[in-house]
């Protein structure tokens, strides 16, 4: 009886670090894409999508409207960056900033 309730949780500990290990690969899936856009000279709005092995992942660029935004130096504009990472069967993770350029 010891032996069944061990495995069973030697077991549920292993789920649990799978789904971590998932996670944290989705975290730096979409890290990576929002360095990727910061450090890119040139913005460019609307929405972008790809796959990297399990994951899938969608960036939407927007302007920002607010009215803190008319305070920025001449020429430039707040931008909003958001990029989604999903993977089978229902995980996801989103992860939002901003951005700076003209």
């Amino acid at each position: 009886m010891a032996l069944v309730v061990l495995f069973r949780g030697l077991s549920s500990s292993q789920i649990a670090a799978s789904r971590l290990e998932v996670q944290q690969g989705a975290r730096v899936i979409a890290r990576s894409i929002i360095d990727d856009e910061h450090q890119a000279p040139d913005i460019e709005t609307g929405t972008r999508s790809g796959d990297s092995g399990l994951y899938k992942w969608r960036l939407t660029v927007d302007p920002v409207q607010l009215s803190a935004v008319s305070k920025l130096p001449q020429g430039y504009r707040l931008y909003r960056l958001a990029v989604e990472v999903s993977w089978a069967p229902r995980g996801s993770f989103r992860l939002d900033t901003l951005k700076l350029g003209k």
